[in-house]
Parts: C-alpha cells; sequence; structure tokens
C-alpha cells in the first residue's frame, strides 16, 4: 500500500502461465483506489451549503441598495432588514420600499405567475399594504432568474395571462380592476383567491410593484465589489483585495442586522407596556446609508492605528462596587447610576462571549477598545472640567457624541464593536479609576 493506492501488475499471460514462470514485475501497472472517504466526493444532496449561499445572496443585495443609496441612484436613507420584508429601504420622503429576495436555479425556467414562490411573494406585498398603505411606496421582486418574457403580440392568450412583466403591465395601465380585460382577469382572480385580499388591496398593490433582475448566484460577489462599491468616490482607488474585503465587511453587517441578535442593555430595563424606549432589537435592524457606507479600511489591519501594552482590565474580576457610585455622584452624575452599572455589566459579558468567539484577536483588541474610549474621555474631561463643577453631565455627553462617531465612522478600531459595548467600556474604566467625572478624591473603602 502507497498512501490510499496499491499497484497491480499487469500481464498478457494467463494465471497459469503466470505462476510457473519466474516472478518478474511488469512495467505496465494500473492505479486502483481504495473506496473514498466522506472528504473525496462532492455531496450535492445537502441542501445546507445552498440554503447559506441564498441567504448571502440577499444580505448581498441588502449592500447593493446601500450603496444606491450612497450614491443617489435611489432615495434611501436607511435599510432595514428582516422588518416586514427580506429588506425595507426607508426613503427620505418617509415612505418605505419592500423588496423580496428569491433566488432560483435557471434550469428551472423563467418565473411565471402560477409559480409558487411568486405567488407567495405577491401575498406578502397585500398584507405589507393591507397593513400599512401610502407608507408603502413600492415592492419590489428581485431574483437571480428572469421573468418570462413576451411580445404583447403574442396569440398564446395562456403564456401571455402568465407573463409577470405583461400582466404589470396591463393592470398598472387600468384606473380599476374592472377595466382588466379578459386574458388577465383569470389570472387576477387566482391571485386573490391564492392571497386571501380584497379585490381592490391586490389592485393597490400591484399598482405599486415591480421586478428586478439581479445579479447571477454565480457572480454577484464580483459583481458588488466591482460594479457597485468600486463607483463610490472613496473606492475608485481601491484594489481588487480592499474591494472584495468591504464588500465582505458590508455583507456582515447586514447579516447581523438581519437576526435579533441585540447586545443592548436597554431590552433588560424597557417597559413592554407604555414603553417610551424604541425596542433594542429593532433599532439594530436599521442601517443608515450615510453613515454605514463608509470605507474605513475595515479588515486592512496594519492601516488600522495600533495600541500597545498591557490591558486594564481583566475580564471576569469582581471589582469594587462602591467606586462607580462615588465617582458619578461627586460628578453630578447620581442619576446616572444605574445606567452605568447596567452598561458596565453588559460590556463586560459582551467581551468575554467575543473572546471565546474570536480568542485571536484578544488581549489586543481588548486593549484597543480601552485606549479608543479612555483618550477620549480624558479629552472630554480636559475640555469639561474648564467649567465650574459639578462637569460630570457635560463631560458625559461629550463623550457619548465621540464614541457614537467612533462607532459609526471608525469600526475597524474598535473591532466592530457596538456603541453600547464603547459606553460599557467607560463604566469599566471609571471603576479602575482611570476615568474621572470630577477632580480626583480618595475613595472610601479603597
Amino acid at each position: 500500500m502507497v498512501g490510499r493506492y496499491f499497484w497491480i501488475t499487469m500481464s498478457n499471460s494467463s494465471p497459469t502461465d503466470e505462476r510457473s514462470k519466474p516472478k518478474k514485475h511488469s512495467t505496465k501497472k494500473s492505479l486502483v483506489s481504495a473506496p473514498p472517504t466522506p472528504i473525496d466526493v462532492f455531496n450535492d444532496s445537502d441542501p445546507g451549503d445552498a440554503t447559506q449561499r441564498n441567504f448571502r445572496y440577499q444580505h448581498a443585495f441588502g449592500v447593493i441598495l446601500l450603496v444606491a443609496g450612497k450614491m443617489g441612484n435611489r432615495p434611501y436613507v436607511a435599510i432595514w432588514c428582516e422588518q416586514h420584508e427580506d429588506l425595507l429601504a426607508e426613503r427620505s420622503d418617509g415612505t418605505f420600499d419592500g423588496y423580496q429576495i428569491k433566488t432560483s436555479r435557471p434550469e428551472n425556467g423563467p418565473w411565471k405567475l402560477n409559480d409558487l414562490e411568486l405567488i407567495k411573494t405577491i401575498g406578502r406585498f397585500t398584507g405589507l399594504v393591507r397593513e400599512f398603505g401610502n407608507a408603502i411606496n413600492e415592492v419590489f421582486f428581485v431574483s437571480n432568474t428572469e421573468c418570462d418574457s413576451i411580445g404583447k403580440e403574442a396569440t398564446n392568450d395562456r403564456r401571455r395571462s402568465l407573463c409577470p412583466r405583461l400582466f404589470l403591465e396591463h393592470v398598472q395601465s387600468c384606473s380599476a380592476p374592472s377595466e382588466i380585460n379578459s386574458v388577465f382577469s383569470l389570472t387576477f382572480q387566482n391571485l386573490q383567491a391564492e392571497c386571501g385580499c380584497s379585490e381592490a388591496v391586490l389592485f393597490q398593490t400591484l399598482h405599486k410593484m415591480n421586478i428586478v433582475l439581479g445579479p447571477s448566484r454565480s457572480e454577484f460577489e464580483a459583481a458588488i465589489s466591482h460594479e457597485h462599491i468600486a463607483q463610490l468616490d472613496q473606492c475608485k482607488e481601491l484594489n481588487a483585495d480592499q474591494l472584495d474585503a468591504f464588500r465582505d465587511y458590508l455583507i456582515g453587517v447586514v447579516y447581523r442586522a438581519s437576526s435579533l441578535q441585540t447586545g443592548d442593555p436597554i431590552r433588560h430595563l424597557r417597559p413592554l407596556i407604555n414603553g417610551g424606549d424604541i425596542d433594542p432589537r429593532l433599532a439594530n435592524k436599521r442601517l443608515p446609508v450615510e453613515s454605514l457606507v463608509i470605507y474605513a479600511a475595515q479588515s486592512q489591519g496594519p492601516h488600522v492605528f495600533q495600541y500597545v501594552g498591557e490591558s486594564l482590565i481583566e475580564l471576569g474580576k469582581l471589582g469594587r462596587s462602591t467606586v462607580l457610585k462615588q465617582k458619578l455622584t461627586a460628578g453630578g452624575l447620581s442619576d446616572q447610576i444605574d445606567y452605568m452599572a447596567e452598561r458596565e455589566r453588559s460590556a463586560e459579558r459582551h467581551l468575554l462571549e467575543d473572546v471565546q468567539r474570536r480568542p485571536e484577536r484578544y488581549p489586543e483588541l481588548m486593549k484597543q477598545i480601552e485606549q479608543v474610549v479612555l483618550g477620549e474621555c480624558r479629552e472630554a474631561h480636559l475640555r469639561a472640567r474648564q467649567t465650574s463643577a459639578p462637569y460630570g453631565p457635560a463631560m458625559l455627553i461629550d463623550v457619548q457624541n465621540r464614541l457614537r462617531k467612533i462607532a459609526r465612522e471608525e469600526t475597524a478600531l474598535i473591532g466592530d464593536h457596538t456603541y453600547e459595548c464603547l459606553i460599557g467600556m467607560v463604566g469599566l474604566l471609571t471603576r479602575e479609576c482611570v476615568v474621572w467625572w470630577s477632580p480626583s478624591f480618595p475613595i472610601e473603602g479603597d
């Protein structure tokens, strides 16, 4: 045996003749493979990887919308991920466009109006319009596969009636359902029955509906990098690797916003009845175009300023419980004690979880976050102490503004952590007596 193969000798003689002759090995040899292992043969029956690719396609289309908004090609100020639709685009006039993303194998043929997935999409659109009315501006069916195409002059009425483009063009040319002609009226009635809505709602929805042919599943990543992102002024000089890295960063942002994951501790404080705060799960779904689509070398580590030295914070270590209270009280921030303590605990838990997820980034990333936050706190303290005491409230507002800007525009500097994590780090550093909200003083019990 050699590896997973073995050699057998080949001869033109019969087995009987071979045994009667001296043993000689022929120079002709054939390689016979041993039984394959599970990693030798591609498994095309497992839908797992195809499902992941389809989700990535959806998240990638979110990047296309973000870039379109940034460039002014669409009037979008923000994208909401998995909020009533796959993607909900917030327009500058306060209305919304809904996007349903459906991938399909091209060999399945073009989309027709008797395809179940297209019917279900129209049903979702009718529910959206029925619930929110004129707040919905347009709705879009997006796919990597074309819809059936047939000319208006075609005589096959059956095929014409199932052609999405011809159907929508005709319905949108009518001012009332009663004007739909006999070719398309049966299709309209079938859709109404499948969607379970009134003809008025279906008619209104179809007037808002359009079709978009997205990039193919085999090229969508390259198309986003080199046909969309490359058009941004700040990205025109980037090389292919930098464009791909920025694309992956943005797709990752859309992916995270498409889940219910949130590290905001306000979720533990927000009243369910008559709560005034926005649900943090909902807030995390909104991706603002202007502040998000900014190239900041997210994946180019050598371009990010690196801090050196040892970390000040030891995660999981039991801290002195009265330090935070004493220091905030002295700074005139006694009403912020519970808020800061909760953020501090949540940030510590969040960072401990991140250490488990990305152990290769620590402790360097911990030092990075500490120094970014500490630097902003000390600069804010220097400015605030020029005024009369207590100056804690003014300093806290300044720190909040600074950290929001960093979380929005310098994500690479802080390892893609959130504003809430940075505020929690402020609490941790306050407890460690390196951040002060007033002139320093002896800590009781220290």
